[in-house]
């Protein structure tokens, strides 16, 4: 199995109203079913874009004000 790095603006974009609490990296991974995580303090997964689906902001959106409150 190869690895990945997916480097998607968009879902950076839906999280920029969180900078100061949420922090976006770009990895390399061997696992290659997702784009894109969102994980929660407790190391859970809280938000997933799988491989090649267009991004539901709505979701993300959701899941980020569930976490980390309300956009700055």
């Amino acid at each position: 199995m190869g690895s990945c790095s997916t480097d998607r603006a968009e879902v950076r974009d839906a999280a920029a109203a969180w900078t100061g609490r949420v922090n976006t990296v770009t990895v390399r991974t061997d696992r290659v079913d997702v784009d894109a995580l969102l994980i929660r303090p407790d190391g859970c997964v809280a938000w997933a874009l799988p491989t090649g689906r267009d991004l539901d902001a709505t979701t993300l959106v959701r899941a980020l004000s569930t976490w980390f409150g309300q956009p700055a």
